[in-house]
């Protein structure tokens, strides 16, 4: 269990690797924001690649966890999904600071630690792609490739972190809806039947 100190650090890393960016925030800088000398500050950590990496591992994990959950309800896939897109944006934007270190930032860590992350945003992906299949085997999608259609779906539901505004027009559940609408019933308006 980390201490409220080891928390308040971290905090302060996300905030700062948000607005600067990792390379240009100093273990300095972190320890200014928490109000510790630059030698005390690693009783706390290891190093500032350690802190992103803890940062984005705990965010990856959270929304994997989330997402396995979902996928064990007993509902139909096409539920599944519209539970996954409402969750992923609704994760996203109530930590918004979080999901851009994860989204932006993790690139920047070493090999061996950005494998780590790497494996789990793999999973994420193989969750969503789990959702997908299901949906082709009961007859309620037809997706050619679920894997190319869970990255496609995926990726728009990252670019959020990109342009949402907590304090816009739309509430992450309204957006959710409006995605999951598109990913379920595509641009075609399918009232006006096929054209001879």
């Amino acid at each position: 269990m980390p201490s409220n100190k080891q928390t308040e650090i971290a905090l302060a890393a996300v905030k700062l690797f948000e607005q600067k960016g990792y390379h240009a925030t100093s273990v300095q800088d972190i320890a200014d924001e928490v109000g510790l000398q630059k030698g005390s500050l690693y009783h706390y950590i290891h190093s500032k690649e350690d802190l992103l990496l803890q940062i984005a591992h705990q965010a990856i994990t959270e929304f994997n966890q989330r997402l396995e959950h979902i996928l064990t309800m007993d509902i139909p896939a096409r539920e599944k999904l519209v539970q996954a897109v409402e969750n992923h944006l609704t994760v996203s934007v109530s930590n918004l600071q979080t999901t851009t270190v994860l989204l932006r930032e993790a690139f920047s860590l070493g090999e061996h630690q950005h494998q780590v992350i790497q494996e789990l945003t793999d999973k994420y992906v193989d969750l969503w792609t789990q959702i997908l299949e299901e949906g082709n085997a009961s007859g309620e999608f037809c997706v050619k490739n679920p894997k190319i259609a869970a990255l496609a779906i995926l990726g728009s539901c990252n670019w959020v972190y990109r342009w949402y505004k907590p304090d816009g027009q739309m509430s992450a559940r309204e957006v959710a809806e409006v995605f999951s609408d598109l990913f379920l019933h595509g641009l075609l308006n399918h009232s006006l039947g096929t054209s001879e």
